[in-house]
C-alpha cells in the first residue's frame, strides 16, 4: 500500500480523471483509518485485558508498560517530525515541487509532546485556582476573551489564573493555563466515592491511578474495587 501524493497532474486533466484520482485518494485514506483504528482496538484490548483482576493473564506491569510504551512512541513520533522539519525540510526540494511552493524557510521552533491525550471534567467540578477555589463553568464563565475553536470545533477562552497542579520534581504548585476549554460529551459516565466523602465523575474511557495492596496501577473506572486508594488533596 504506497502512498502517492496523486497519480495525475490537477492543472492539466480532465473532469473524469480529477474525479477517478478523488476516489482513489478517499479509499487510500480509509484504508489507512482502518489499519489506524484496528491497531488502536488491539492494544486496547492487551491493556484492558491485562489491566483487569479477573483475567488469567493478569499483569499490571504489562497493563502499565503498553501505556508508557504509548508515550514513548508518541514522544519519538515528535522527535522524528522536529528532526525532519528542522534539518531536512528547507531543503526537500523534490517535495517543495509536489506541493508547488518555493522560498521555504528552516523551521527553528521544536514543538512540545507532553503525552497526545486529553481528558475532561464536569461543569460543576471543584477546581482550586490562583484566583480562588470555584467551579470550572464559573472559571470558564469569568474569562471572556476567546481563545478560538479547537480543531475540533470546542469553544475556549483565554485566563491569566493558574491552577493546582502536581509534579514528581515540585510537588504541589499552580501551573500556567493556556485555555478553557468547553465542549459537549455523550459517554457512559462513573462516579467515584471516598470513605472520606469526596467523589469525581469520569467517563468510561478515563484512565485513574489508584494504589491496590501497596502498588501503584492505571486502571479504567470499571475496574475499581472497593478498598482501591486514589489521590486527593487534603
Amino acid at each position: 500500500m504506497e502512498f502517492k501524493l496523486t497519480n495525475i497532474d490537477p492543472n492539466n486533466c480532465s473532469i473524469e480523471e480529477l474525479e477517478s484520482e478523488i476516489i482513489r485518494l478517499k479509499s487510500l485514506k480509509e484504508e489507512y483509518y482502518n489499519l489506524e483504528q484496528s491497531i488502536k482496538i488491539f492494544i486496547n484490548s492487551i491493556y484492558g485485558a491485562c489491566a483487569s483482576p479477573f483475567f488469567i493473564g493478569f499483569n499490571i506491569n504489562v497493563a502499565e508498560a503498553v501505556t508508557i510504551q504509548g508515550q514513548d512512541v508518541a514522544k519519538y513520533a515528535s522527535k522524528c517530525i522536529d528532526e525532519y522539519f528542522m534539518e531536512v525540510w528547507h531543503k526537500d526540494i523534490k517535495l517543495h515541487q509536489y506541493l508547488g511552493i518555493n522560498n521555504v524557510a528552516k523551521v527553528k521552533e521544536k514543538t512540545v509532546t507532553i503525552y497526545m491525550d486529553t481528558d475532561s471534567v464536569k461543569n460543576n467540578s471543584i477546581l482550586n485556582t490562583s484566583s480562588g477555589v470555584k467551579t470550572i463553568e464559573q472559571w470558564y464563565n469569568e474569562n471572556r476573551e476567546s481563545a478560538g475553536n479547537t480543531l475540533v470545533g470546542h469553544e475556549s477562552v483565554k485566563t491569566n489564573d493558574q491552577i493546582l497542579n502536581w509534579a514528581y520534581d515540585k510537588g504541589l504548585y499552580y501551573a500556567n493555563v493556556k485555555r478553557i476549554i468547553r465542549h459537549k460529551v455523550n459517554k457512559i459516565q462513573w462516579k467515584i466515592k471516598t470513605k472520606s466523602g469526596k467523589e469525581i465523575i469520569v467517563t468510561d474511557d478515563h484512565s485513574l491511578i489508584v494504589f491496590r495492596n501497596n502498588q501503584k496501577i492505571e486502571i479504567k473506572p470499571k475496574n475499581i474495587l472497593v478498598g482501591d486508594k486514589v489521590i486527593c488533596v487534603k
